[in-house]
């Protein structure tokens, strides 16, 4: 197998609740008895993407949680580390099965901090040394981006490497 063309991508994976109509196996996680996590399409081409530059190497499946403290302040704070606890296993495994699904060839690892999301992305691409980060573009509004920025347009501009972007369509 030919090594890839970046030894180690990485890459944020945004997820949510999904309409029972979008619970599809290929890009959905059961987390509870009834609760279900999904990523956008675009995500799934985003990872099979990384696996493609990476192959043979390591990808780094990285995504921030809330942080509870910052919206909870009436609350205990062992009940707020309880939180942020079942938020960050519940994240790690949608990253990890979704991820098994469509990265091989490739070592996964996977990163889940509390959190802004581009304080994240960019402190988990120093640490691992990213060669690129592959993002999937969000589906929101043009408009409402324009106005608020988007994280994707501050990575890309504050990125220590390459950054790659795939539609909302997927590639």
């Amino acid at each position: 197998m030919n090594p890839g063309v970046f030894p180690r991508v990485l890459i944020p994976v945004e997820f949510g609740a999904p309409q029972a109509s979008e619970i599809a196996p290929e890009h959905a996680v059961q987390v509870g008895d009834r609760e279900w996590v999904s990523v956008s399409p675009s995500t799934i081409k985003a990872l099979e993407l990384a696996a493609r530059l990476a192959r043979g190497g390591d990808v780094y499946v990285v995504h921030a949680t809330p942080e509870f403290i910052d919206h909870a302040t009436w609350m205990p704070a062992a009940s707020i580390s309880e939180l942020n606890d079942d938020a960050r296993r519940d994240a790690d495994k949608v990253l990890q099965e979704v991820a098994e699904r469509t990265c091989k060839g490739v070592r996964l690892h996977h990163i889940v901090r509390a959190g802004r999301p581009l304080e994240i992305i960019l402190a988990a691409a120093e640490e691992c040394a990213a060669d690129a980060i592959v993002l999937a573009a969000s589906p929101r509004q043009r408009i409402r981006r324009a106005f608020l920025g988007s994280t994707a347009d501050k990575v890309i501009r504050q990125s220590p490497c390459p950054v790659m972007v795939v539609p909302a369509g997927g590639v």
